[in-house]
């Protein structure tokens, strides 16, 4: 799993393998944030690990220092100017980004634009950035006085840490001068620019918490808390600060008794245990060998602040003498102090754990280990003695006591995940919240919805554990967790209302490919965690979603109707969630209904070249088209002549009969050439002959009992003779008897074979043209408006129905193939 699994509850500079930030992330908290369980506001900076839109312009990103997890904390970059306006444009800077809400003190950041020495940072530019102020600032180097102590472990020769007293109090001199109070002299915030065996040179730096105090003296201001608690005055370890030079000097003397015995004085390493050890012991010194050393820090060490050493008196130990340093606070002489009582070690994992707060620390890092401890009845067991010793602990108030009665009876049985938050809460009520090591603030939340949507399985496991115990509320007390009941509250009402909210999406149009849409709407793997998400920063997610499912126009396209229908409400955040689940499904749909259009468009535009060459073909082969129709009725009428006369030769007919013959054959005649050149003309060429044509209908009589005669042998010749006799009878009868039956008979069949052809010819047009005009328009949904219902299927040829997804697409219909 990718993202961070842990974080200090104080603040801590970032570590990196050879490098570290010039100057660690700065959080403040300013008056009216931090207090009374307000989670402060909401982080408003764009962009954390890259420089502000406003400076981009100026200054070039090489490398980011900061790992911002909330608005208290300052962006760190380190950055090259392009107009080299302070150093040359090669030489790097340190550009600081804080928030609006925890913006350095203004005076105290007027002080440090002036020329204050060589050990101490000088602002050289500050402004505002993209709504929040900004401070650029020199780079001394990569190296911290902390990081130089680990990599020289154990006391620090003596002529060392006199320069590094030397230069502290040439800083905080200087600083002090201007009414300037640090707040947060540590190690890691002093800065060795060149590591010299005997004389490093070094500068303190980041000044993001200082506090400019005034002239009033006698009524030092109180602000919110500040600083690590190792290097905390115990003046300054109250709820609210007493702001005075003498803070830093505090810091300052456990600095010293760090390097000068080899390690911090203070055992602790939970914040709860070194503020309340600090508050009512004053620090042992054993590994302080030098005498001067010793001096200078028990005259930095001592618990009242007006009888602290301060800059004179440190002056005037660096000049050689030995200032008064005030007695202790027990009454006794500095080695004569009685060692106290400490808390017996609890083993976890190798590690002899005295603090509780580091022991809840260690159990959510290494939950696995935790749990697999507390399932132990053995390891129970052990657990409960070792809390035993700090039942009416001072600092605990008699709920809390009553409260670890009650845990240590409950493990009596292994707990489960709510009791054993519920342990880890009592334990370390300081320690940021978080979750088997995953921190649950805003920031943390976010992370842990990217590592479920990228289908990390400890992630969506992990989320799946908070929505099945609802660990949220458990943690609402923690810092960085305000507000996480109400977020329980939201993400189960979201998750009990996901269904109702995408339901009506499939009641009537909704997406194309139906299954596919189920699958991303209810894939529960990484959806709670978005829900999660959604429940922790409400507004800001929906206006993320809102921006995020915009329709790019400039794609040509136009968005399916439902993906519209499910931005139609932005207040309505689970429905934006669903559009941006949805949003490649949309495209993919609206991509085919724009290719579907493009065929349809050429299509049409097909099927017009192909009616305007058909027209061309028309007329050019509209005089063959005649001749065809000429030859059939030509061969229809000729034979008449020849019966009449026969018949008027013979004489075998009436006079009558033969009279009326003749009168009838010339309108006959007429009669059948205009039937025929007409259906000829309506028709028109190429569907005319042979299918629709006279002359075609006599060759086919013609060949078809030749053709049977060929292919049936002697049955076949049988047939066909029958055939030509019954024929020759039919004439002998219409010579003898009636001659004018021939061409009255003739003009009666085509009549009737006209209208025939003409009904077919024009009801096969008809459907042609409902087929084109339907290919044409486009019977499919058009984009924004629900598809309609399936039509029955067409009874007679030349209806459509909807096409298959996947089917070859028909030729568009036109007047020759139609």
């Amino acid at each position: 799993m990718r993202f961070p699994c842990r974080r200090s509850s104080r603040r801590e500079p970032r570590r990196k393998a050879e490098t570290m930030t010039t100057l660690p992330p700065t959080e403040v908290d300013p008056e009216g944030f931090g207090t009374d369980g307000d989670s402060g506001p909401e982080e408003t900076r764009r962009g954390l690990d890259r420089v502000p839109a406003s400076l981009s312009g100026r200054l070039d990103l090489t490398e980011v220092l900061s790992d911002v997890r909330r608005p208290s904390q300052a962006v760190v970059l380190r950055v090259k100017d392009r107009e080299a306006r302070h150093r040359d444009a090669a030489v790097p800077l340190v550009l600081k980004w804080y928030h609006r809400a925890f913006a350095p003190d203004p005076e105290a950041r007027r002080v440090l634009t002036g020329d204050l020495g060589g050990h101490i940072v000088r602002v050289l530019e500050h402004g505002t950035a993209d709504g929040h102020p900004y401070e650029l600032l020199p780079s001394y180097g990569e190296t911290t006085l902390a990081q130089y102590h680990a990599r020289h472990p154990g006391a620090l020769p003596t002529p060392l840490v006199h320069t590094v007293v030397a230069h502290l109090h040439e800083a905080l001199a200087a600083a002090h001068d201007q009414d300037v109070v640090h707040r947060d002299v540590t190690p890691d915030n002093i800065v060795v620019r060149t590591q010299n065996e005997d004389r490093p040179d070094l500068v303190l730096i980041d000044f993001g918490a200082a506090v400019h105090t005034g002239r009033d003296e006698d009524s030092p201001r109180r602000r919110d808390w500040k600083g690590k608690p190792l290097y905390l005055a115990p003046e300054a370890s109250t709820h609210r600060q007493t702001v005075t030079p003498a803070v830093d000097w505090w810091s300052v003397g456990m600095v010293v008794a760090e390097l000068a015995g080899g390690r911090h004085p203070v055992d602790f390493r939970g914040d709860e245990e070194v503020l309340a050890d600090i508050a009512t012991h004053d620090p042992e010194l054993p590994l302080v060998t030098d005498p001067r050393l010793l001096m200078l820090c028990h005259g930095l060490l001592t618990r009242a602040p007006e009888h602290r050493w301060g800059a004179e008196q440190v002056g005037r130990w660096l000049a050689g003498h030995s200032p008064a340093v005030a007695p202790r606070t027990s009454g006794a002489a500095p080695g004569e102090i009685p060692p106290r009582a400490t808390a017996e070690p609890f083993a976890f994992l190798g590690r002899a754990v005295t603090g509780t707060e580091e022991l809840a620390r260690q159990f959510d890092l290494q939950w696995r280990a935790a749990d697999d401890l507390l399932a132990s009845r053995r390891g129970r067991e052990r657990l409960v003695a070792w809390l035993g010793q700090f039942a009416g602990a001072p600092g605990r108030s008699p709920e809390d006591t009553d409260e670890l009665d009650a845990l240590r009876t409950r493990l009596d049985r292994p707990p489960d995940p709510p009791t054993t938050l519920r342990l880890l809460n009592w334990m370390g009520p300081r320690l940021p919240a978080s979750w088997h090591g995953v921190p649950l603030d805003t920031l943390g939340i976010g992370e842990l919805e990217q590592e479920a949507v990228r289908g990390d399985d400890r992630a969506r496991e992990l989320v799946a554990h908070l929505a099945r115990h609802q660990l949220l509320p458990l943690l609402s007390a923690r810092p960085g967790g305000e507000g996480l009941d109400e977020v329980q509250r939201r993400w189960q009402g979201y998750r009990e209302s996901w269904r109702q909210a995408t339901a009506d999406l499939f009641v009537r149009g909704g997406p194309q490919e139906r299954r596919s849409a189920d699958r991303l709407l209810h894939r529960t793997g990484d959806l709670d965690a978005r829900l999660l998400r959604l429940a922790r920063e409400p507004e800001r997610t929906s206006a993320r979603l809102l921006r995020r499912t915009a329709w790019d126009r400039s794609r040509g396209d136009a968005p399916p109707h439902w993906y519209r229908a499910l931005r139609a409400d932005p207040d309505n955040p689970l429905r934006l969630l669903a559009a941006s689940l949805l949003t490649g499904l949309a495209r993919l749909e609206a991509e085919r209904h724009q290719a579907e259009l493009r065929d349809r468009e050429v299509d049409r535009l097909f099927a017009l070249e192909t009616d305007a060459r058909f027209d061309v073909l028309r007329r050019l082969d509209r005089a063959p088209t005649l001749g065809w129709a000429l030859l059939g009725t030509t061969v229809a009428t000729a034979p008449w002549t020849f019966v009449i006369g026969l018949s008027d030769l013979l004489g075998r007919a009436g006079q009558r009969e033969v009279v009326l013959a003749w009168m009838l054959a010339l309108p006959a005649a007429a009669a059948v050439f205009a039937l025929e050149l007409w259906i000829a003309v309506y028709i028109g060429p190429h569907t005319y002959h042979p299918a629709r044509s006279l002359a075609g209908l006599v060759i086919r009589t013609g060949a078809g009992p030749a053709r049977a005669a060929r292919a049936h042998g002697r049955l076949g010749m049988t047939l066909a003779a029958a055939a030509l006799a019954a024929g020759g009878t039919l004439g002998v009868w219409a010579v003898t008897r009636a001659p004018w039956a021939w061409p009255a008979g003739t003009v009666v069949a085509l009549a009737a074979w006209t209208v025939r052809r003409w009904w077919a010819w024009r009801r096969r047009g008809r459907d042609a043209r409902l087929a084109r005009a339907a290919h044409r328009a486009g019977r499919g949904a058009a984009p924004g408006t629900a598809p309609p219902h399936r039509p029955a299927r067409p009874a007679r040829p030349g209806g459509t129905y909807p096409r298959r997804p996947g089917a070859p697409r028909p030729a568009a219909p036109t007047r020759r193939n139609g």
